[in-house]
């Protein structure tokens, strides 16, 4: 399910990041993006249909806090601010996350995460479950541990799910499996490759390793790679 997205900030700079950070995150989509409180009320109908909203505290007009006790059915909200002192208050009004500016996109990540946390539910029909997968294999569903799964080799129109002991193959397609894993746990390093960050052994370059498998990470990913693992280049 993607995840419909406003921004509400009136730094534009600051907009643009966190438009590149949402349009990396396939389960999100940004819908709009407002620099004001009256340009959202003015566009109430589509605000009302949106799953998650970034939402900036000093606002020309009306403060982010003060927008929040006008809604009755808000949705999801993750404050951004430059100063820490709102903290106590946005929590007030059971917010998803407090991010200070500037923020890494590791920090955006994990906020983001709670929202799937916090949408968890049993098991669907599409195949996910306490964490677990299940992946089409040889006509048949298999049932995978998150933690079991290394990386993901996509082949045409169908994927290798590659663990420390076996490799299934599954007609299912790279952006199918993906909106399935949880975001904070996989990245896509490459159009061909999903990896596992916990199971990373080695990084060197632009070329990384789990389990003594050489994988290639591709320039649009290296730098969001070496951020989500605290690492330098």
């Amino acid at each position: 399910m993607l995840l419909r997205t406003a921004i509400i900030d009136d730094d534009k700079v600051f907009c643009d990041i966190l438009s590149h950070y949402i349009s990396k995150i396939d389960l999100m989509e940004l819908e709009a993006i407002y620099h004001d409180i009256p340009t959202v009320l003015n566009d109430n109908r589509a605000f009302k249909n949106l799953d998650l909203v970034f939402l900036d505290v000093e606002l020309p007009g009306m403060t982010g806090i003060e927008f929040l006790e006008t809604l009755e059915n808000p949705p999801q909200v993750i404050i951004v601010s430059g100063k820490k002192e709102y903290g106590a208050d946005a929590f007030d009004y059971n917010v998803l996350d407090y991010l200070k500016k500037p923020v890494s996109f590791s920090r955006f990540v994990k906020a983001v995460n709670k929202i799937q946390q916090k949408n968890a539910a049993p098991m669907p029909v599409d195949g996910l479950s306490d964490g677990h997968l299940f992946v089409r294999c040889d006509g048949l569903w298999k049932r995978l541990a998150f933690e079991e799964i290394q990386l993901i080799k996509g082949h045409n129109n169908s994927v290798v799910v590659k663990t420390e002991k076996e490799s299934f193959h599954s007609p299912m397609r790279m952006k199918e499996i993906f909106e399935r894993l949880p975001a904070g746990a996989f990245m896509q390093v490459h159009r061909s490759y999903i990896v596992n960050l916990n199971k990373i052994d080695k990084v060197d370059g632009e070329i990384l390793e789990i389990n003594k498998r050489t994988i290639p990470v591709s320039r649009t990913y290296i730098r969001e790679l070496y951020e989500r693992l605290h690492i330098e280049r």
